[in-house]
């Protein structure tokens, strides 16, 4: 009589890893990109785009430098200190004497925002999307062309790119706001917080 054919354990247990942990991880980075996911992703990207570039009351918004569009700085602060020092008792005096002393001015400084320098493309994105490869996905990033000077915004929706020195991939219509989109590969900065 013929024995039945049992499966040996190390392609039982990789089956079972395949299924269970590879498999969703793959199928959900790579969601085939429907009308109710692209309407989905439009709202969040006109969200990112809207709280990026609104600004509190009380707050510039003149274009001087990214840092303080993105963070406008603080007002320096004076903090006042009294301090109470007796004297030795003299004849019938015992009264403290007060000091007053004034702390030095102090200012807080914003870190710059991460940024990136290298090559930008652009591909067939909803508008307002842009694609990185270590970025979060949701993440707003400014993306400035070095030759002209001109910048825009997009948010982090996809990975790549993955070839040749390009750092970002922008969708067709962000990257006309910026360079001509006959010029395929342009130089650029990128930051994001």
């Amino acid at each position: 009589m013929r024995q039945p054919y049992v499966v040996p354990r190390r392609r039982l247990v990789f089956a079972v890893w395949l299924t269970v942990l590879a498999l969703p991880i793959l199928v959900i980075d790579n969601i085939p990109r429907t009308d109710a996911r692209a309407a989905v992703i439009k709202a969040e990207v006109a969200r990112a785009l809207e709280t990026a570039t609104t600004a509190p009351s009380g707050f510039s918004m003149v274009p001087t430098t990214i840092i303080e569009q993105v963070a406008p700085r603080e007002p320096a602060t004076t903090t006042t200190a009294t301090t109470a020092t007796t004297r030795p008792k003299a004849r019938g005096v015992s009264a403290p004497t007060t000091t007053t002393t004034t702390a030095p001015k102090t200012t807080t400084t914003t870190t710059p925002p991460n940024s990136q320098t290298g090559g930008a493309s652009w591909y067939d994105y909803n508008p307002g999307e842009c694609a990185h490869k270590t970025i979060p996905k949701g993440t707003v990033v400014t993306v400035t062309n070095l030759a002209t000077g001109a910048h825009t915004t997009c948010v982090v929706t996809d990975r790549g790119p993955y070839d040749g020195d390009r750092i970002i991939d922008l969708d067709k219509g962000t990257f006309a706001q910026i360079a001509d989109p006959g010029q395929g590969v342009i130089q650029v900065r990128i930051t994001w917080r």
